[in-house]
């Protein structure tokens, strides 16, 4: 109770609850501008999160999240264009109802499930997080190792496109994090050691500057594209009657607790994706929604149509905190961000964190609720309003994020202005990379992936072979790694069979 107490302390307080109403406004309105997703908005946001509070930081993290994955309803339904693929399943019934003078129905609809699927998936996290976490304390150098490569590994084989790519951003990810000085010894690992030990090189390549530069900046450079091709708006839609009844709530309580739970288990494996889980929770809808007289069936401009992958994708946000709070473990690119943010505030996820800071979790567990009932509160308030605000031009957009990006790689360093310009150099360098990578279909989610597990497998890898005295086949010794490879196996394979 007193862990409780405290915790609440840490997110009661004025200074929290502006950051989170911020954030959540953030993230709606980054949802909300097809194109800019909600992994952009964290990693913009990161940075000042580092001037707060550990608990308000995160708090405010979570709200953007939260916030950016509910807004991508918004342009799916009022305009037909997912402000991200995991919108995609809402386009059709969304925007249907938009074409029947149902857009107001539509959107109020979407602020309800993503509640409803937030929260109960939330629950989830808190019952079951604490038990995984347990579990871990049976865990040493070895089974960290392959924890670390069974999420590289996931998130490569899950990743859009092939197998191989997958695991060549994942490699490379590695490669980028392993440069700059041996954490054993210090030594500078590139032939001019004497140079870089005198530069920010010495240091590697820091994670704040490389999210911002992979999700920030080369968002902008694709938008660039996007502005030569982006035709003139359309006619803002009509907003009629924005709350669902209670009565038509409460007769699609299957839909609700089937798409939450597809949303939570998916969310929970490390590289499924949200995408997945709203046309499993759609398609599901569609099954067992019957048809009623008067109404268009699911998937030609039906409430359930909306509200099963708005539960499924936000319900996926607590999903996805489980393994990254219990194993340190990032179940897609925004969770990632997360736990980079944690690991930079020296938390360490896992056992420890739930054995020695339980305030800071239920601080984090008080923050998801606060910014998922901030981003209820803000979505419906604003759906009046989001017509005019898909009518922001490209155009000004574009600077704005750029501002923001340098804006924000400066602040990591700004009192060392020779490293703060080696970190802007950093995030201008990788963004143009990432630009290219995106054109070329390649996926960013195992890059970052790798840049945070990249030392993490070195450093349990290196501490493993040590204890075993040289014995590099210590890893086919443990019962839990031989169970590991063999999900690592199923993982390979699945990339293979998945439609």
């Amino acid at each position: 109770m007193d862990n409780l107490l405290a915790g609440v302390a840490m997110i009661a307080t004025f200074e929290t609850l502006f950051w989170i109403a911020l954030g959540s406004i953030l993230g709606i309105v980054l949802g909300a501008l097809p194109g800019l997703t909600a992994t952009m908005g964290v990693a913009l946001m990161l940075p000042v999160s580092f001037y707060l509070p550990t608990a308000t930081g995160m708090a405010m993290l979570l709200s953007v999240y939260t916030g950016a994955v509910a807004g991508a309803s918004i342009p799916a339904i009022l305009l037909g264009i997912p402000g991200n693929p995991n919108a995609l399943a809402t386009v059709r019934d969304g925007h249907a109802m938009t074409r029947a003078g149902q857009a107001g129905l539509a959107l109020g609809s979407a602020a309800v499930a993503s509640l409803v699927g937030g929260l109960l998936s939330l629950i989830v996290l808190i019952l079951f997080a604490p038990y995984l976490a347990a579990a871990t304390l049976a865990f040493g150098p070895t089974e960290k190792f392959a924890i670390a490569a069974l999420g590289l590994l996931i998130i490569a084989a899950m990743s859009e496109g092939n197998l191989l790519r997958g695991i060549a951003m994942g490699a490379l990810g590695v490669c980028l994090s392993l440069l700059g000085s041996d954490p054993f010894t210090n030594a500078a690992r590139l032939p001019f050691a004497d140079t870089l030990a005198r530069t920010p090189f010495h240091n590697g390549i820091e994670l704040i500057p490389a999210l911002i530069g992979l999700f920030g900046i080369s968002q902008a450079l694709l938008d660039l594209d996007r502005l030569r091709n982006t035709s003139s708006a359309g006619p803002i839609p009509r907003i009629g009657n924005v709350f669902p009844s209670w009565s038509r709530l409460r007769s699609m309580w299957r839909v609700f607790l089937e798409s939450t739970g597809i949303g939570t288990l998916i969310g929970a494996i490390p590289g499924a994706g949200a995408s997945v889980a709203v046309f499993l929770a759609h398609e599901r809808a569609r099954k067992t929604t019957g048809p009623v007289d008067g109404e268009p069936a699911v998937g030609e401009g039906r409430v359930e149509g909306v509200i099963a992958p708005e539960a499924a994708n936000n319900a996926v946000t607590g999903g996805a905190l489980i393994p990254v709070l219990s194993l340190g473990i990032p179940g897609d690119a925004v969770t990632a961000v997360l736990l980079g943010a944690l690991m930079i505030q020296g938390v360490v996820p896992g056992a420890a964190l739930f054995a020695n800071d339980m305030p800071l979790v239920y601080a984090i567990f008080l923050g998801m609720g606060a910014a998922l009932m901030a981003m209820f509160v803000f979505q419906l308030l604003g759906v009046r309003l989001f017509p005019l605000l898909l009518r922001v031009p490209l155009s000004f957009l574009i600077p704005c994020v750029l501002i923001l990006s340098c804006v924000g790689t400066f602040a990591v360093d700004g009192q060392a202005p020779i490293k703060a310009g080696y970190n802007m150099a950093v995030a201008l360098v990788l963004g143009v990379v990432g630009y290219a990578l995106r054109r070329a279909d390649y996926p960013i989610a195992p890059l970052v992936l790798g840049l945070i597990l990249g030392p993490m497998l070195e450093d349990n890898y290196r501490l493993a072979v040590k204890l075993a005295q040289g014995d590099h086949l210590i890893f086919l010794y443990s019962p839990i790694v031989l169970g590991m490879v063999g999900v690592l196996v199923l993982a390979a394979l699945a990339s293979k069979v998945r439609r």
